[in-house]
């Protein structure tokens, strides 16, 4: 039988480290972008079975383990980082995410179900939204949107990623947009309050034509529920 990620998961994260630890020009980057197949095969595949553990001499929970230090350290990299790591962070969990649209049901690395310290990890990425320059912020919205699963429930992401619709940064803006879609495809209630919002940025004579195509996308991200309907035929 195949290894399956479960019995990679030690080796994945031993590797990740070595890569980011070393001295060599462009290795941290080559680490990075290299889990990028690795995560979207992870997340591909369901929770190790007992006969998996017996078979791969797993100890129950030992790739849980790993998966959320190999987050962590991501997201500590990401908050570290100059430009160039950030955006290779960003790369593999916007191709994970890109991956998971395709797929009704998810389950995968990154469902609130299966990732145990999401108070750190949102942490983290909100260092550098804090922080960071207009596309520093631009990079953690676009995170907070692949880790919607889990970032949606935080009360503060809800308030960073709506309050920056607004923001005279093109990309900050538009991957605010990206977020609320992300939110609103998983939420009950955020549509709700993205949607006036929404109506407003989209009938204001200052809105660019970027954002406004941006802010388009959101609504086909907020679903069909009877709430929503009221609220836009009103």
């Amino acid at each position: 039988m195949e290894r399956n990620s479960a019995a990679c998961a030690m080796q994945w994260s031993i590797e990740l480290e070595k890569g980011l630890r070393s001295k060599k020009t462009g290795r941290s980057a080559e680490a990075i972008l290299q889990f990028g197949p690795r995560l979207q095969q992870w997340s591909r595949e369901p929770e190790p079975s007992s006969a998996a553990h017996h078979l791969f001499d797993l100890i129950p929970g030992e790739d849980r383990l790993f998966a959320n230090a190999i987050l962590l350290r991501l997201a500590d990299t990401f908050r570290l980082g100059d430009d160039h790591i950030r955006r290779c962070v960003v790369k593999v969990f916007l191709s994970e995410y890109r991956c998971r649209e395709k797929r009704k049901g998810y389950k995968g690395l990154l469902s609130k179900e299966r990732v145990d310290n999401q108070s750190e990890l949102l942490t983290r990425v909100k260092f550098v939204f804090d922080n960071g320059d207009g596309n520093s912020r631009a990079l953690a919205l676009v995170i907070f949107g692949c880790w919607a699963d889990f970032a949606k429930d935080s009360a503060h992401v809800r308030y960073l990623v709506l309050s920056s619709f607004v923001s005279s940064h093109a990309l900050e803006a538009k991957a605010a947009l990206f977020a609320a879609g992300c939110f609103c495809a998983l939420s009950d209630d955020f549509p709700c309050v993205v949607l006036e919002l929404l109506v407003n940025l989209m009938t204001s004579s200052e809105t660019s034509l970027p954002i406004k195509l941006a802010g388009a996308r959101v609504f086909s991200k907020m679903g069909y529920s009877y709430l929503i309907a009221n609220r836009a035929y009103k």
